[in-house]
């Protein structure tokens, strides 16, 4: 592990490609797994890759309510046709002649015999006889068995994030239970001597701790088992023995704060004290230049910055490159969407920059992003007002209206 970061690590900044290769190379995928209930499922990893178990449709039956009939080679507008049976869902309906027609409803299976379907809104009805307004050819109107799915077929793989869509795909299987990862224990720990914990009273110099509230909330919210690992003072000793019995329950530990390699900055001395390995990351990346990746003991570690939004866009990047390595998924970075800004925004290019923002349109107008504050990694406030992080890349320079950048909407980006 340390050969994979002293190779990405020898340029004075790496990219956020390079350095989410880093974070990976520490997580070693996990083979926990565990059997559930299908309605209880969603947003669990698949373990195994699911496989049909019977065609869908399984068998052939009307798209639509109306009247199954045999089109053969084709019945032209004015042809009555005689009703001779009423086929509703559940039911199977008796065969049909050249001549007659069936009410039949969406989802019924096809009487043996007809090969159609015309809509109700396309027949003039009598009592006992239906006139049709439109032309009707063979298979109008017609589910054939497996059309959508055949037996056997690989449905899902393993390592997707399961949702209400493929609830509905499996449970039309037939399936009542599924195959999925254990829940990953990952912990979080704030260092800093300036914290305190909601509820204490503030004096002097100290501020109440965020970050391991919200990392915390962040892991609960995508489904992981959460660790509060408290908070630890400005000691490499103390830091380390928290980091050792933490690593001792967990997949992955996180740390806020200390992550640089200032004289003030204890985490990576600390994680080589409790008898693990990682190295301080320099990335081209605004807020959150700095990070650790390494592991301790089973566990995986991530050191992220003590600046909130900092802090914030290291898990996304970072964090969430890690928890998908120890899943065993595939690594997807966010790509974003493209949209065009509503306002200039200054700033130095070098770096790609996440900046608080929020969607705005005028009178129907294209919707646009609006950068909220001045890009600070410490303030709270836009970031609880945005809508989203923008994502401005590396070589761009000061922003004018309408140029573009892309826009990570937080319903999507807080799942990983």
């Amino acid at each position: 592990m340390d050969a994979v970061v002293d190779q990405v690590s020898r340029n004075s900044l790496m990219s956020i490609a390079e350095a989410c290769g880093a974070a990976i190379a520490c997580a070693r995928p996990l083979s926990r797994g565990e059997t559930v209930r299908l309605n209880q499922s969603a947003g669990r990893i698949l373990a195994e890759t699911c496989v049909a178990r019977i065609a869908s449709p399984p068998f052939t039956q009307s798209a639509m309510d109306g009247y199954a009939l045999v089109a053969a080679s084709g019945l032209t507008e004015g042809t009555r046709l005689m009703i001779v049976d009423r086929v509703p869902a559940g039911r199977c309906g008796r065969r049909l002649s050249a001549g007659e027609a069936a009410r039949i409803f969406t989802g019924a299976p096809m009487p043996e015999g007809a090969d159609a379907v015309v809509m109700q809104e396309h027949v003039e009805r009598d009592d006992t006889s239906i006139v049709l307004t439109r032309r009707m050819t063979a298979g109008d109107n017609v589910r054939h068995q497996g059309e959508d799915i055949e037996p056997l077929e690989p449905l899902l793989k393993p390592g997707i994030r399961l949702d209400p869509r493929h609830v509905a795909l499996l449970s039309a299987q037939g399936a009542e239970t599924v195959a999925v990862m254990s829940r990953l224990r990952i912990a979080v720990l704030s260092t800093g001597d300036e914290l305190q914990d909601a509820g204490a009273m503030l004096s002097g110099a100290a501020v109440y701790d965020s970050n391991r509230p919200m990392l915390l909330s962040l892991l609960g919210q995508a489904g992981h088992d959460a660790i509060d690992g408290g908070r630890a003072p400005d000691s490499r000793a103390e830091i380390a023995e928290r980091l050792r019995m933490l690593s001792e329950r967990s997949d992955l530990v996180i740390s806020t704060g200390g992550a640089s390699v200032g004289e003030e900055d204890h985490s990576l001395a600390a994680l080589r004290h409790a008898g693990g390995s990682g190295r301080v990351l320099k990335i081209a990346l605004k807020p959150a230049k700095p990070a650790i990746v390494g592991s301790i003991g089973p566990a995986a570690y991530l050191g992220l910055p003590g600046n909130p939004v900092a802090s914030l866009v290291s898990w996304l990047i970072l964090g969430q490159a890690m928890v998908g390595a120890l899943q065993g998924r595939p690594h997807r970075p966010h790509i974003g969407y493209p949209l065009a800004i509503a306002a200039g925004f200054a700033r130095r290019p070098g770096r790609t920059e996440f900046v608080p923002a929020r969607l705005v349109s005028d009178k129907g107008q294209e919707v646009r992003v609006e950068i909220i504050g001045k890009g600070s990694a410490a303030q709270l406030r836009p970031l609880a007002l945005a809508d989203g992080l923008a994502e401005i890349a590396a070589e761009c320079a000061d922003l004018r209206p309408g140029d573009l950048i892309r826009f990570h909407p937080f319903s999507g980006t807080f799942q990983g």
